[in-house]
């Protein structure tokens, strides 16, 4: 397989941006006041400051990344720093009267993990925005319209610090994000109004691209390093396909990386959309390679939830649910994945249901399992299936053998172009049993192993070789993950944990080949509108992806489908 990479991400302007300034909690860097360090100032200005940052504790007290701070009264001051629990917070004091200061907080920063802070000025918005991880997670509307720092205090660079920055950079006059952004694309380098560009340096911890002053602490604990959230030699663009050869004279290579190549749309259906138990209409859609906020997408029928989805590349189904009220219903929709728009009615299933577990590949979707109603007796072991390119009512596949047979619902599930797989459910008692279906043959699930614990209402997400499965409930919402290798039979394997604990997390599908997103959720009846992600092929916990739109607030059984699942990658 060709891997070549041309290599721009960061830039290179000065002699040396490959590495960063490893700060020891006691000793920082400082220059003298300079108005290349006085952000904001006059009657309004544009700026950026960002960096990346690793921190290496929770160290209890504030952690400073950069600012001008004057600390009688916080008089016109800024501040980007961590606070003593580790909240990424910029505060700043825009008069000069004592105490007359203002916070922004973007919430926890994990510790031994590379991550990219920004704060913006907008003055076309009059807005003050603080990013992490590219994520919008604070703002403050107003007219910010005197300078934040003061004329005497030094600029300080990692006071208190126990970690890396790398990249510090302050541009006076620019505002580079106003909304969600991948940082990996972004570069950091000296543009038209940069101020400052320093922490950059493998060999010189005082060197600033602009030529500003730095001296450090009398104990000099700041060092320089080569470390960085990412390796210079593996940025930038990706040849990742098989080098192919059409002629004897003649070779190309395929191009781009996987946002650039191949699929990356997820289409979520929402159900229920607060903890109040409101029901919506909505389906939301997101880009699975990128970072930020859904967008809204279109409508099913009905204001319906907790229903099951399968996709192809370019067609998604969702199937089954319940509405408050009635009841199941006989709900059988399909959308147009590369378009927005209204679902359009697919046909009818062939026993109506919620909690199914959807499973699909490019030419069938199927539903496993499901609830009924009506007490344990309601718990079905039918397995239906449809052909996504047409339209119809569903049909008998065959049925599940999870707990002898006698029903199974609210299965996680995933897949890859041949084989499905289910993860836990209820019975209604909470089961830990994995099985697997051939998609292209009729029949029986067969066992494929166990759960480290029993579960039900999980998430399942894959590539086209490796199954994982995220979140469920076991007297209570947990954070588990496991993986599978689909190809195989055997139990799971710890893969890591969930920030946050969730149950009905959605359905097959939030996935591509690379990375899986596990949308929604919650512990019923509170939701919760964030989204988070892992890189399949490895382990480790989940990272944040971004939010569900503010109209949706706080989700409960959502379920997502994509153009590049592991049944279809």
């Amino acid at each position: 397989m060709a891997n070549l990479r041309a290599n721009k991400i960061y830039g290179t302007s000065g002699p040396d941006a490959n590495g960063s300034a490893l700060f020891n909690g006691t000793d920082y860097l400082t220059a003298a006041n300079a108005s290349a360090f006085r952000v904001n100032q006059g009657s309004g200005q544009d700026f950026t400051i960002e960096a990346w940052i690793y921190t290496k504790s929770i160290a209890g007290v504030s952690q400073n990344i950069a600012g001008v701070y004057h600390t009688s009264g916080n008089q016109r001051s800024y501040l980007l720093y961590l606070s003593s629990t580790n909240e990424l917070k910029f505060n700043y004091a825009s008069s000069g009267t004592a105490g007359s200061v203002s916070t922004l907080n973007a919430g926890t920063i994990p510790i031994n993990e590379w991550v990219h802070v920004a704060i913006t000025n907008d003055t076309s918005a009059t807005t003050a925005r603080l990013f992490k991880n590219g994520l919008l997670k604070d703002d403050d509307t107003g007219a910010h319209t005197t300078y934040y720092a003061n004329t005497s205090g030094n600029f300080e660079v990692g006071k208190a610090f126990d970690g890396y920055i790398s990249n510090l950079h302050i541009n006076r006059g620019t505002c580079k994000y106003t909304a969600a952004f991948d940082p990996y694309k972004q570069p950091i380098e000296v543009e038209t109004n940069t101020t400052v560009l320093c922490c950059n340096s493998s060999t010189d911890v005082l060197n600033d691209d602009k030529s500003n002053s730095f001296a450090q602490t009398a104990s000099g604990g700041v060092k320089p390093t080569s470390d960085m959230p990412f390796s210079r030699s593996d940025a930038g663009v990706v040849f990742d396909g098989p080098i192919k050869i059409n002629s004897q004279g003649h070779m190309y290579f395929p191009t781009g990386d996987t946002s650039q190549r191949g699929r990356g749309r997820a289409v979520s259906w929402w159900g229920i959309y607060d903890g109040s138990g409101n029901y919506t209409k909505d389906v939301d859609y997101f880009d699975i390679q990128s970072l930020g906020t859904t967008t809204k997408f279109g409508e099913i029928s009905d204001t319906i939830g907790l229903g099951a989805g399968m996709s192809s590349s370019t067609r998604g189904i969702f199937a089954g649910g319940t509405k408050p009220g009635v009841g199941n219903m006989n709900l059988l929709d399909y959308i147009t994945l590369a378009t927005t728009g209204k679902a359009v009615d697919f046909g009818g299933v062939s026993t109506m249901f919620r909690y199914g577990a959807g499973i699909s590949n490019e030419t069938r979707g199927l539903i496993a399992g499901a609830y009924q109603g009506s007490g344990a007796s309601g718990t079905l072991n039918t397995i239906q299936y449809l052909t996504i390119a047409t339209t119809g009512d569903t049909l008998d596949f065959g049925d599940m053998v999870a707990d002898g047979g006698t029903g199974v619902q609210g299965m996680g599930s995933c897949g890859s172009s041949t084989r499905g797989i289910t993860f836990g459910g209820g019975t209604p008692t909470t089961i830990n049993e994995m099985n697997y279906i051939t998609i292209g043959t009729l029949g029986n699930s067969v066992d494929f192993g166990d759960l480290s614990a029993a579960r039900y209402l999980s998430q399942g997400v894959s590539s086209s070789t490796r199954g994982v499965c995220g979140g469920g409930d076991n007297s209570g919402a947990v954070n588990i993950i496991e993986y599978i290798t689909i190809a195989t039979t055997g139990n799971a394997t710890d893969f890591g944990d969930m920030m946050t604990a969730r149950e009905q997390a959605g359905s097959e599908g939030g996935s591509n080949g690379i990375r899986g997103v596990f949308v929604g959720g919650g512990d019923w009846p509170a939701g919760n509108n964030t989204m988070e992600y892992i890189t399949i092929a490895s382990t480790g916990n989940t990272k944040d992806f971004g939010d569900s739109r503010t109209a949706i607030s706080a989700p409960y059984g959502t379920t997502t489908v994509s153009d590049c699942h592991g049944g279809l990658s």
